[in-house]
């Protein structure tokens, strides 16, 4: 008799610990995940230009990969040209708290929007040796950074490691967003969209339209997926589950000459 009711309360003890230990927090999930070189949706004096997403990947939502394209070269003529463009994606460890997923998209020696360059003291809009973007999501949340070496905007030189959504106004109608970070999560998923160069034109009667270099795009999904960011329990953050703070635009101002 006593022997029985010692095992309950072994088997009552154990559920107890069960119930009180936190559900681990699985990745079963990882579409939506992928990048792409350059996307080009804009109107200028010579006429439409459209292009793209090229190169691009996507990951099913098993993972696996290292899923890869590149492109020689980008050539449209007063819009955008550029030297070869890498792309990646790739899921590993699914199943588990450690299930991440990982992209990342590179473009070299781009010259963006010289078709603007009267409008501008003579320069294209922006030029860059490297644009790079990479991001990652895990049980945990999501993060991203960009690298911009060798980069100006306007003829004016810029931080090749800018905060995230720094923003350049050019004109009244010209935007640049460098670093852009777009960061989602709610209860058992995490995702963010990495672009590190976004241009919005509405330059009336001389460009309008949206240009992305570099886009990576990561997200993770499971049982109890801690849908967060940078700083909010992400890989490479600090502080517990739950949404990330919006970063704070940093605007900054290129002095335009001629």
């Amino acid at each position: 008799m006593k022997g029985r009711a010692a095992l309950v309360l072994i088997a009552v003890f154990c559920l107890a610990i069960a119930l009180a230990t936190p559900a681990s927090a699985d990745v079963t999930d990882v579409s939506g995940s992928g990048a792409y070189g350059e996307s080009v949706n804009v109107s200028v004096l010579t006429g439409s230009v459209t292009s793209g997403p090229v190169p691009s990947v996507t990951l099913p939502s098993g993972g696996g990969g290292p899923v890869t394209d590149s492109l020689v070269n980008v050539n449209l003529p007063g819009v955008l040209t550029t030297g070869l463009l890498n792309v990646s994606t790739q899921g590993s460890n699914l199943g588990s708290h450690s299930g991440t997923s990982t992209s990342s998209a590179q473009v070299a020696g781009a010259t963006l929007l010289s078709a603007l360059a009267p409008s501008l003291g003579g320069s294209p809009l922006l030029t860059a040796d490297v644009i790079s973007s990479q991001c990652t999501s895990n049980g945990d949340g999501s993060s991203g950074s960009s690298t911009l070496v060798g980069l100006t905007v306007a003829g004016s030189p810029v931080n090749a490691n800018p905060p995230p959504n720094t923003t350049i106004d050019l004109l009244g109608a010209i935007t640049v967003t460098l670093n852009e970070q777009i960061v989602t999560g709610s209860p058992g998923e995490t995702s963010i969209t990495v672009n590190a160069v976004h241009v919005r034109l509405n330059l009336d009667g001389v460009a309008t339209g949206d240009v992305i270099l570099s886009q990576s795009r990561c997200r993770a999904a499971g049982p109890d997926v801690l849908g967060g960011g940078p700083g909010a329990g992400g890989p490479g953050g600090a502080g517990g589950p739950g949404g990330a703070t919006p970063a704070t635009p940093v605007t900054a101002r290129p002095n335009l000459t001629g």
